[in-house]
């Protein structure tokens, strides 16, 4: 009788079902998930702490120093293209260093007008059109300013306008 029953009852010496190692399949997946958005957040927590506060350093430290503009007069120039002349209007504002006073640079606007005309003088109208022309006009202003204005550092040149008729 012993023997009828044993057949018929379940056999656990041969592992779990399917079903069983699906569910384990599920359990240690969403483990890994739960791990690797564990780590994520505590990766994102080192990389977007607050910054520590620092005492002693002044408030202007701190703080990008105060923009100083030096406005060029307007510079008209011809050129000759071919057969034709063309008429070029340029407005440039200068960005100085902080130590150089704007009023000083702007008294130096005439000279540098002067001496732009005489770059300009070598510059064919084809260089001048599209996004060169900025370029091209930028980098002119740029080495004969630094060269009248000597000592006085400048940034950057920024155009204002720039028309070609």
């Amino acid at each position: 009788m012993s023997r009828t029953i044993s057949q018929n009852a379940p056999s656990f010496a041969a592992g779990p079902s399917t079903l069983d190692r699906l569910g384990r399949r599920v359990v240690l997946g969403l483990l890994c998930t739960m791990a690797g958005l564990a780590a994520a957040g505590t990766g994102g927590a080192f990389l977007l702490k607050p910054g520590t506060a620092q005492a002693g350093r002044a408030v202007g430290d701190t703080l990008r120093t105060a923009a100083n503009y030096a406005r060029l007069p307007a510079m008209i120039f011809t050129l000759a293209d071919g057969d034709r002349l063309r008429e070029l209007r340029v407005r440039v504002v200068l960005d100085m260093e902080p130590t150089a006073p704007a009023k000083t640079v702007e008294s130096y606007g005439p000279r540098i007008a002067s001496a732009m005309t005489n770059v300009m003088l070598e510059a064919d109208p084809g260089e001048l059109r599209g996004r060169n022309g900025a370029f091209y006009i930028k980098d002119a202003v740029m080495r004969t300013a630094t060269k009248e204005l000597g000592a006085m550092k400048i940034r950057q040149v920024l155009v204002q306008e720039l028309v070609m008729r």
